[in-house]
C-alpha cells in the first residue's frame, strides 16, 4: 500500500481487512462477488520485529467512536489468509485455494523523504530554511524559526529542546492533521 500522508491508508487497510473477515460487499473482487471466497483470518505476524498492525483498534475508533485513526507513527504489519475456491475446474479437482497477505502500513510522511537520498545534510537544511522564511510557510515557522536560531553546531545536545522542535516542524511542511476528531466535523473542516 503506497500512499502520502493523510491518503487514508491505515483507513483502507482496516476496512479491506474488516470486509473480508466479515464477508462485507466487495463488487469489485470478483472471487468475492462471485461467492468463492470460503474463508479469511489473520494469523500470526509474519515478521517478530515490525509491529503488528492495529486492525482491531483502528476499526473500534472508525465505527464505535467515529473517529479517523491516529497518524501513522511507525511501520507495522498484519497477515490476512484468504480460503477461496479457484475459478479454474481443473485447478478446483486438486485442492483448495489459500493465500496469505502480508500488509504494511508505514507513514506517508516517508514518500516525501524520497528525494532526500540525493541531498547531503546541509543542503536540505539550507533549502529547508529557506522554504520555512517564504510563502504560507512563514507564519507557519515562525515558532519553529524563532527555536532553531537557539541552536548552534556547539550546542550541546537537548532531548526536550529536539523534541519541542519536532512537535512544530509537521505545521511548516502543512502535513499536521486534525485528530481525534469526528468525520463529519473532520471532513467540513478540510473543505
Amino acid at each position: 500500500m503506497t500512499g502520502l500522508s493523510r491518503a487514508g491508508k491505515t483507513v483502507f487497510i482496516s476496512a479491506l481487512i474488516h470486509n473480508l473477515l466479515n464477508g462485507g460487499r466487495l463488487p469489485l473482487l470478483e472471487a468475492q462477488r462471485a461467492g468463492r471466497i470460503k474463508a479469511a483470518r489473520l494469523e500470526e505476524q509474519p515478521d517478530d520485529a515490525v509491529p503488528r498492525f492495529q486492525y482491531e483498534d483502528h476499526i473500534k475508533a472508525l465505527v464505535q467512536k467515529r473517529l479517523w485513526p491516529d497518524s501513522t507513527r511507525a511501520i507495522s504489519e498484519l497477515r490476512l489468509t484468504i480460503e477461496f475456491e479457484s475459478a479454474s475446474a481443473w485447478t478446483r479437482m486438486f485442492s483448495a485455494g489459500r493465500l496469505s497477505i502480508d500488509i504494511v502500513d508505514y507513514p506517508g510522511e516517508w514518500l516525501m523523504d524520497l528525494p532526500l537520498l540525493d541531498q547531503d545534510f546541509r543542503t536540505f537544511s539550507e533549502q529547508a530554511a529557506m522554504r520555512a522564511s517564504t510563502g504560507a510557510r512563514k507564519a507557519l515557522a515562525k515558532a519553529w524559526q524563532a527555536r532553531a536560531k537557539a541552536i548552534t553546531p556547539e550546542t550541546p545536545a537537548d532531548e526536550e529542546l529536539a523534541r519541542d522542535l519536532a512537535a512544530i516542524s509537521p505545521a511548516i511542511s502543512g502535513l499536521a492533521k486534525p485528530t481525534n476528531i469526528p468525520f463529519r466535523r473532520w471532513r467540513r473542516d478540510a473543505s
